[in-house]
């Protein structure tokens, strides 16, 4: 059995589709309880310090506006603002990024867990009025951080869409948010995209020229608690120690194999 990850990892930004984070960390969470790992450690990292919003809504520190109205035209570029999440990074991506250049006291990174959301895809207004990917930052920070993740990159969601620019799912199987699918697919056509699939486990051999680590992707939101369960199968103890996490999560897991077409979506997207 591969050698189990320690270091989680967990970029965050303005947007972040909460239950793509809460869904794989609290059964990460109650691993680590259940099974007495008291050596895995999570941190959140962001562009800054600032709080980080689940919602579209700008950061106290910012100095940016959203495009709201092209995002929701809809309610002519108006979003609830009064319910809402935040989480605190832990870390900045150049403190990071400087850490590592460093050596000394090197942050140590096993699995690179990336969230999908609506922040994935909106706009930020400049002071100058330019505008600019929302994660912008974060796409930067990729590349420079993957080639020291020991174990794995996790996507949930249109997280894989995030990753799929930066140019490391080339050539790679990898799947997304039924709804966004099309979308997602066109915008990266190198990527070989799993359509319903409910999850996907890349491995280094199919990787061209890019960093030969593991990738494992999972479609939208709710089925990261597939790819993470399925991931502790893999790493943490088999296929029971999985199937008793979402036991005890009370956790309708209905065991689809990687890269398997979900019947869920088949009924529901017509795929």
């Amino acid at each position: 059995m591969a050698s189990p990850p320690i270091h989680y990892l967990v970029p965050i930004f303005p947007g972040f589709q909460l239950l793509d984070l809460a869904g794989p960390l609290d059964i990460l969470n109650l691993h680590s309880i259940l099974s007495g790992n008291t050596e895995l450690s999570l941190k959140f990292i962001s562009e800054s310090l600032d709080p980080i919003p689940s919602k579209p809504i700008v950061p106290k520190g910012a100095n940016w506006s959203f495009d709201l109205q092209s995002a929701f035209p809809q309610s002519g570029g108006k979003v609830n603002s009064t319910f809402n999440e935040h989480l605190q990074p832990d870390t900045t991506y150049a403190e990071y990024l400087t850490a590592i250049e460093s050596g000394e006291n090197k942050p140590k990174v096993d699995v690179l867990l990336i969230p999908g959301g609506i922040g994935t895809r909106l706009q930020r207004i400049q002071q100058d009025g330019t505008k600019v990917s929302n994660i912008r930052s974060l796409l930067d920070f990729i590349p420079k951080v993957a080639p020291h993740v020991r174990t794995a990159i996790i996507t949930v969601c249109t997280g894989s869409d995030a990753l799929a620019q930066t140019g490391l799912l080339n050539s790679r199987r990898a799947t997304t948010n039924m709804s966004r699918f099309a979308e997602v697919a066109k915008r990266n056509p190198s990527v070989s995209w799993q359509h319903a699939a409910r999850w996907v486990r890349s491995i280094p051999s199919e990787a061209q020229g890019s960093t030969p680590i593991e990738i494992w992707t999972s479609a939208g939101i709710s089925a990261g608690m597939d790819v993470t369960l399925s991931f502790i199968a893999h790493y943490y103890g088999g296929q029971e120690v999985a199937r008793n996490l979402a036991k005890e999560l009370e956790y309708d897991w209905r065991e689809i194999a990687e890269g398997e077409k979900d019947p869920l979506y088949e009924k529901c997207y017509e795929v």
